[in-house]
């Protein structure tokens, strides 16, 4: 092969589109920094940036090189980011299954995992660690969170700070911050332990259910801030197991087992909630 031939291949090749999976879906993975997603801005740097609805999937594992780095952002709706098993991996450590939750990064960190202020994205299947702020963050209506494993991030495990989301099956352990962070919408069925703040923290302005979760050993209270509380296990936080600024706070069907706050404060029982410890309900 001539010198020409292979400079032209060199070229073509750093160019080249993004790649695909059979079914159509958009592949990411650390290569993908060097060019981007086609028709999304790319400066050879994190973050990957996501700017057109559709399907994409990791096919390898993505590590941002500093706290302060962000690994993706979705700037688009309609957007479905299947983790496939893999990892969005920062430098942050955080010691696992103690509390006072212990940390330790080079310098303060700013860098999210995954960040939108879009609506309906979905993010599913994988896992996300060491970011220098929250795991994920999705601060846009019709979202939806399943299967992740988020821990060791200096920010909340899973938020959304100003939107609508439902996360489902997610495991939030040892962040800094909260475990999960909601302004409206839906917890169901994630294990939520050992994070620096609350396990599952509601908004006094929007509607957030809590069903089905495990939180356990959380430094602040377990689950606070929520409309209804159904059905939780809910353990070992050094504060209240269920805490509301409102009496309108329901609860209904909940273990509550040694906390160091209580079982509840504030709220309304709706009946067969079982406590160890201070309960009055």
């Amino acid at each position: 092969m001539s010198r020409f031939t292979t400079c032209g291949l060199t070229i073509l090749l750093a160019f080249a589109p993004a790649a695909l999976a059979v079914d159509g879906t958009v592949l990411i993975n650390q290569s993908t920094i060097t060019n981007g997603l086609t028709g999304c801005p790319t400066g050879g740097h994190f973050p990957i940036i996501i700017c057109q609805s559709g399907s994409y999937r990791l096919s390898g594992n993505v590590t941002v090189p500093d706290a302060n780095t962000d690994a993706i952002h979705i700037n688009a709706d309609n957007v479905t980011l299947d983790l496939n098993g893999f990892a969005l991996q920062g430098p942050v450590t955080c010691q696992q299954g103690i509390i006072p939750v212990q940390c330790s990064v080079k310098g303060q960190g700013a860098g999210f995992g995954i960040f939108s202020n879009n609506n309906n994205i979905s993010v599913s299947n994988g896992a996300i660690f060491g970011m220098g702020s929250s795991g994920i963050t999705l601060n846009g209506t019709g979202e939806r969170v399943d299967g992740l494993r988020v821990a060791s991030n200096l920010g909340d495990g899973l938020d959304s700070l100003t939107g609508e989301i439902i996360i489902t099956n997610c495991t939030s352990t040892s962040n800094q911050g909260a475990g999960i962070a909601i302004n409206a919408g839906t917890a169901n069925g994630n294990s939520v332990s050992f994070n620096g703040f609350f396990g599952i923290l509601g908004s006094q302005s929007g509607l957030v259910v809590a069903s089905n979760n495990s939180v356990r050993s959380n430094e602040q209270d377990g689950v606070s801030n929520v409309a209804l509380a159904i059905n939780n296990t809910i353990s070992s936080n050094v504060g209240f197991g269920l805490s509301c600024s409102a009496a309108e706070c329901a609860f209904e069907g909940n273990s509550f087992r040694g906390n160091q706050g209580g079982a509840v404060k504030n709220g309304t029982s709706l009946g067969h909630n079982f406590a160890t410890g201070l309960a009055v309900f």
